[in-house]
């Protein structure tokens, strides 16, 4: 195994600590009845988003992480949306969740894998990946789709955060959850919406960047998502009142996400394995 290839596995061996991490963080939310000393709808939330994590991001993480290992451009691609969605999720963990015994490894789980995702991009062969889809890939609507979902969630959180900072008051989701300021907001409008216009821009080019990118972001909403209805679930076991609209709304991105993935993936052809660095002289196609 040459070095570019070597130095490509690295990245995806970090899904072992991160796996057990994972096990441990989100099944004690789970399983461990008061952990969270957080507001009760908070605390709602973060038990529902555990179960998720615990259930399906656990194993499709592990999963994913073996058959990239063995050079499925379909399986890095859903990896790095694994490691997008534990990103964001531990980040705002680390921040946002008042302390608890799983502080340090919340933060362990926000080291791992943000170097994990960044590592795992930088040693990617991307125009290997563009390479492999075929001339039936939807750029075009995968494109539009990514802007549509940035443009909807800048108005839906813009809508709560203008009017407040016009007014001097504080937004009535920081209240309700007893939060210095929604992370939620901060993670999304400054990281997450504008990498969702650079995938949709690269895309609509046809560089490789947006190819990796985009397949990417589609498996981090899709899981995103679902964890978000399963908040909501949790919420109203809960007794608190839920937007059936905002409910709506995450139905109908979450089935949308998941047939956007479905069929992107699906124009991903057979070819070389794609793992590490392209060789040199390589270009972006």
């Amino acid at each position: 195994m040459n070095k570019s290839l070597e130095l490509s596995g690295v990245w995806l061996w970090l899904t072992a600590p991160i796996a057990v991490l994972l096990l441990v963080a989100a099944g004690a939310g789970v399983f461990i009845e008061g952990l969270y000393h957080d507001a009760p709808s908070f605390a709602a939330q973060a038990r529902g988003q555990d179960l998720v994590s615990l259930v399906v991001v656990l194993p499709l993480l592990i999963v994913a992480a073996v058959l990239a290992r063995r050079g499925s451009a379909r399986a890095r691609l859903i990896w790095l949306g694994a490691m997008i969605y534990l990103v964001y999720c531990y980040a705002l963990a680390a921040f946002d969740v008042k302390f608890n015994p799983l502080f340090l490894v919340y933060v362990a789980l926000l080291g791992c894998s943000l170097y994990g995702l960044i590592g795992g991009l930088a040693t990617l062969d991307m125009a290997a990946v563009k390479a492999r889809f075929t001339d039936r890939t939807p750029a075009r609507a995968v494109s539009i789709y990514l802007v549509v979902l940035a443009f909807l969630f800048y108005m839906l959180w813009l809508k709560e955060t203008v009017p407040a900072t016009l007014t001097g008051r504080v937004p009535q989701s920081v209240i309700d959850e007893g939060i210095p300021t929604n992370g939620v907001h901060v993670l999304d409008m400054a990281w997450i919406l504008p990498a969702l216009v650079i995938a949709a821009v690269s895309l609509w080019r046809k560089r490789a960047v947006g190819y990796v990118l985009a397949g990417a972001m589609l498996a981090y909403v899709a899981l995103l998502v679902l964890a978000i209805l399963s908040m909501v679930a949790f919420m109203v076991m809960d007794g608190h009142a839920v937007a059936a609209p905002q409910v709506a709304i995450f139905g109908m991105v979450l089935a949308a996400s998941v047939g956007a993935l479905a069929w992107f993936l699906s124009c991903l052809g057979r070819g070389s394995p794609v793992t590490g660095l392209p060789s040199a002289g390589a270009t972006e196609r």
